[in-house]
C-alpha cells in the first residue's frame, strides 16, 4: 500500500519544485511598502500570538511579533502540558494549517496519553507532558530561525496608531505606540494580550499589578494598562475574568512511593501529521518520564473550608471571581462538591533537568503558609516543600459578539484580537484563535501591500462548524458570546463524529494550501499519500464478500453476529468486509486477518477504523442537525422545569443556564453560551413527545367525557 521510496522523494522534489505556486494570490514583485514599517503586527508572545505571527508570515506578509521579553516568547505559563480532550483536536487542527503549536510539542514532549482511548475515536484526545525549556527554545526556534518574514521586537504595546480621517464610519489601524513612545506602522495588528490586559495578581489578600511571574522567580511581568484603555474608549465591552496557577513542589520532597504511577504512552502519539505519516520518533522518546497520582482528603477539604477567608477579593462576580468553570480553584471544588471524599491532582514534573512538579489541579490562591498545610494532607506529600507559591490573576476581557468570524473587530478596521482577550482559556484555544487571526490579518495586508485597493477581493480564511473545532471555537464565541472562560469539549460540537483528532488533516490542509497558510512539500506529500492509501483500504474493504457462516467460523461466533447468523434461511447471506467491520466489536485488524492482506499501516489504522465504523452514524448526525435547524421556531413551554432527574443527559452548567435564562423558543436557548447542539437536539425531541403526550390526554379526556354523556329518549 506504501509507495517505493523513490517514487516518494520524486513526488517530494516535485512539489518542491512548484511550491511556488501554492503561494498567495499575489505577486511578491509588486509589493509596495506604502511607507509601513510592517504588513502585520503581532502583539504579544503567547500561545495565541506565536501562531499568528507564524500564521501570517506563511500568507507572504511582512510580520512583526512585539513582546515585552524576547526570551519568554512561547513559555509555558501554567500547567506544562499540551492538548487534552477537545484540546487535543484543536492542536491537530493547528498542525494540519501548517501552525507550529504541534510541532513545538513534539519537539519538547516527555510524556504522551491519548485520552479517553477506551472510549470512540470521536473523543479521544492526544495530549502531551512538555519539558517547559525544551518547549520554550523549541518554540523561539522556529519562530526566529525559521519563520520566514518574521521579525521579532522587543517593547511593550501601550496604545494603537488609528486613522480616523479616511471617511470611513470606523477607523482603520495603522500600527502600535510602545511604551518607549516609538511608533511601528503597519496594516493590520492583532492583539493577543492573554491575562496581561490590566492585569492584577493576587496572594491571599495581597493585591499588585503584573500579567504573570516570571517563571521561578518573585518578579512580574507588567501589565498593559494602556491598551485597555484604548479599546474603552473605542466602545470595546470589557469584562473582568480571573485564573489561577498551582504552587510548585519541589520533587525531592514527595514520597513517590504513595502515590499511583501514571506512565507515558509508547510508541508516543505525535501532534504532526507528517510525523503520523513518516512513523519518525519523536526526540525524547527514550527519556520519557512518569507522571503520578494523588489526591485531596477530608483534612484537605476541612483546611480549605477553614481558610476560605484568607482567600482574595476580586474586582468580579460581587468579589468572588469570575474563573475557569472546568478548571476550578481547589476552593471551588470544595464547595461545589461538598459530599465528594477526594479531588485527584496529578504530579507532573515540569522537565528532564529539573526537581519542580507541577500538582494539576490544585490552584488556589491561599496564603503560602496555608498552601503548604493543604498540599501536606494529602498521599505522598507529607514532607513535600514548596518552591514557589501559586497565586491568581484577574484580567480585562473584551466580549467577543464584538468580533467578525475572521476575528477583526467591528469597532476598528484591522485589528484583530486572539486567546484569552477574547474569553477562552487555555493554550490550545489561543493558538486557534491565533492562526485564524493572523492568517486574515496577514492575507489582506498582504493583498494591500501589492496593490489590491478593495478588501473584499480578498477571501477571509472562516473555518466552519462542520469543518473543524476552530470552527466551533471562534463560531460559539463572536455569536454567543461568553460570560465565564471558555474552554473547549467534545461536546460542543455537533459534528463531532466527523471531527476526530486523527482526520484533522483531511479536513483542513487543502484549505491551509488554498489560503496560503501551508507550503511545506512533506506536509502536502503526507496528505495525498494518506488519502489514497485510506481510499485504497476502504476500497478493498468494500470489495471483499463473504458469507456470513464465514464470517463468523473464522473470526467468532461472538464478535461476527452471534448465533443468528447460522439461523435457517441466513446461510446464503454475505457481507463485505465494510459491513462486517461496521459491528461494535469488531477491529479492523479482525477484518484483515480474516482477510489475508496486508495490514492497513499505523498511519492511516485509526482514519481507516473510525471513518467506516462511524458511517451510519454521520448519516444519522446530519439528519439530527437538520431536524434541529428546523426547529429554531419552536416554542419551548414556558412551565418546562430543567433538571438532573428529568435531563440526566445535561450537565450542571447547562441546568444552571437554562433555568436562569428560561429561552422561549429554541432559537433564544442555542444563543446561550455553554448550550451544546446535542442537548438542544434532545431538548426538541423532549418538547416534542411532550407535546404529543398531552395531545393523547385531552383526547382521552374528551372520549371519557362524551362516554359519560346520556342521551335523551
Amino acid at each position: 500500500m506504501i509507495r517505493s521510496t523513490a517514487s516518494l522523494l520524486s513526488k517530494r522534489n516535485s512539489l518542491l519544485s512548484s511550491s511556488k505556486s501554492l503561494f498567495p494570490l499575489f505577486s511578491s514583485s509588486s509589493r509596495s511598502s506604502d511607507g509601513y514599517d510592517f504588513d502585520v503586527i503581532v502583539v504579544g508572545g503567547g500561545h495565541a500570538g506565536c501562531d499568528a505571527a507564524a500564521a501570517a508570515a506563511r500568507t507572504g506578509a511582512k510580520t512583526a511579533l512585539v513582546t515585552q521579553r524576547i526570551d519568554t516568547i512561547g513559555e509555558l505559563s501554567c500547567n506544562p502540558s499540551i492538548g487534552g480532550i477537545g484540546k487535543g483536536h484543536l492542536v491537530r487542527e493547528v498542525d494540519a494549517l501548517g501552525g507550529v503549536m504541534g510541532e513545538a510539542a513534539d519537539m519538547a514532549g516527555i510524556h504522551f496519553r491519548v485520552l479517553n482511548r477506551r472510549k470512540g475515536p470521536a473523543v479521544r484526545g492526544p495530549r502531551a507532558q512538555a519539558d517547559r525549556d525544551l518547549y520554550k527554545s523549541s518554540m523561539q526556534n522556529i519562530l526566529l530561525n525559521e519563520t520566514p518574514n518574521l521579525t521579532v521586537v522587543e517593547g511593550g504595546v501601550e496604545d494603537l496608531l488609528l486613522d480616523e480621517s479616511s471617511g470611513s464610519s470606523v477607523p482603520t489601524i495603522q500600527g502600535v505606540v510602545l511604551a518607549s513612545q516609538e511608533t511601528i506602522t503597519s496594516r493590520a495588528v492583532v492583539i493577543t494580550t492573554g491575562t496581561f490586559l490590566r492585569g492584577v495578581l493576587m496572594l491571599g489578600k495581597e493585591r499588585y499589578v503584573g500579567g504573570r511571574h516570571l517563571r521561578d522567580s518573585e518578579k512580574v511581568e507588567p501589565p498593559s494598562v494602556g491598551l485597555a484603555k484604548t479599546l474603552e474608549k473605542y466602545n470595546f465591552q470589557l469584562g473582568r475574568l480571573k485564573t489561577g496557577t498551582p504552587p510548585r513542589l519541589d520533587g525531592k520532597t514527595i514520597n513517590w512511593d504513595e502515590c499511583v504511577p501514571q506512565p507515558s504512552e509508547t510508541p508516543c502519539p505525535p501532534f504532526s501529521h507528517i510525523r503520523q505519516f513518516t512513523g519518525e520518533a519523536l526526540p525524547n522518546e527514550n527519556q520519557l518520564i512518569t507522571c503520578y497520582k494523588s489526591h485531596t482528603t477530608a483534612e484537605s477539604h476541612a483546611l480549605v473550608t477553614k481558610y476560605a477567608y484568607t482567600l482574595p477579593e476580586y474586582d468580579g462576580m460581587d468579589g468572588k471571581g469570575n474563573g475557569p468553570r472546568y478548571c476550578p480553584s481547589i476552593f471551588k471544588k470544595v464547595e461545589r462538591f461538598p459530599d465528594r471524599e477526594k479531588h485527584n491532582s496529578f504530579l507532573e514534573p515540569e522537565g528532564l533537568n529539573t526537581d519542580i512538579v507541577y500538582p494539576n489541579g490544585m490552584s488556589g490562591p491561599f496564603p503560602e503558609e496555608i498552601q503548604l498545610k493543604i498540599m501536606r494532607t494529602m498521599p505522598g506529600l507529607s514532607n513535600v516543600d514548596i518552591v514557589r507559591p501559586g497565586y491568581d490573576v484577574e484580567y480585562d476581557y473584551v466580549n467577543p459578539q464584538t468580533l467578525t468570524h475572521t476575528l477583526e473587530t467591528k469597532q476598528i478596521s484591522g485589528l484583530y484580537l486572539a486567546g484569552q482577550i477574547c474569553g477562552t482559556t487555555g493554550y490550545e484555544e489561543a493558538a486557534a484563535q491565533g492562526i485564524v487571526a493572523g492568517a486574515n490579518a496577514g492575507r489582506i495586508a498582504y493583498a494591500q501591500s501589492c496593490g489590491e485597493k478593495s478588501r473584499e477581493n480578498v477571501e477571509p480564511l472562516v473555518i466552519g462548524r462542520d469543518e473543524g473545532y476552530i470552527g466551533v471555537l471562534i463560531d460559539d464565541l463572536v455569536t454567543k458570546g461568553t460570560s465565564e472562560p471558555y474552554r473547549m469539549f467534545t461536546s460542543r460540537a455537533e459534528y463531532r463524529i466527523s471531527l476526530r483528532a486523527d482526520n484533522a488533516d483531511l479536513r483542513l490542509t487543502r484549505k491551509g494550501m488554498e489560503y496560503g497558510l501551508v507550503h511545506d512539500p512533506d506536509r502536502i506529500l503526507a496528505l495525498e499519500e494518506r488519502e489514497r492509501m485510506i481510499n485504497d483500504s476502504v476500497d478493498r474493504l468494500r470489495s471483499y464478500r463473504k458469507y456470513v457462516t464465514e464470517w463468523a467460523n473464522e473470526g467468532g461466533v461472538d464478535k461476527m453476529g452471534g448465533d443468528a447468523v447460522f439461523r435457517k434461511g441466513r446461510e446464503g447471506n454475505m457481507k463485505t468486509g465494510e459491513e462486517v467491520l461496521q459491528m461494535p466489536n469488531v477491529s479492523l485488524k479482525d477484518v484483515e486477518d480474516i482477510m489475508g492482506c496486508e495490514p492497513s499501516p499505523t498511519s492511516i489504522y485509526d482514519t481507516v477504523e473510525a471513518s467506516v465504523k462511524y458511517k451510519s452514524y454521520v448519516v444519522r448526525q446530519e439528519k439530527d442537525m437538520e431536524s434541529w435547524r428546523k426547529a429554531q421556531g419552536v416554542r419551548i413551554p414556558g412551565d418546562l422545569a430543567y433538571s438532573h432527574d428529568a435531563f440526566p443527559m445535561f450537565s450542571s452548567e447547562e441546568i444552571e443556564k437554562l433555568n436562569s435564562t428560561k429561552p422561549k423558543t429554541f432559537a433564544e436557548a442555542s444563543q446561550i453560551s455553554g448550550i451544546t447542539p446535542q442537548t438542544l437536539v434532545y431538548l426538541y425531541h423532549h418538547v416534542l413527545r411532550r407535546g404529543r403526550d398531552r395531545d393523547r390526554k385531552r383526547v382521552q379526556v374528551i372520549e371519557n367525557s362524551s362516554d359519560d354523556v346520556v342521551s335523551p329518549v
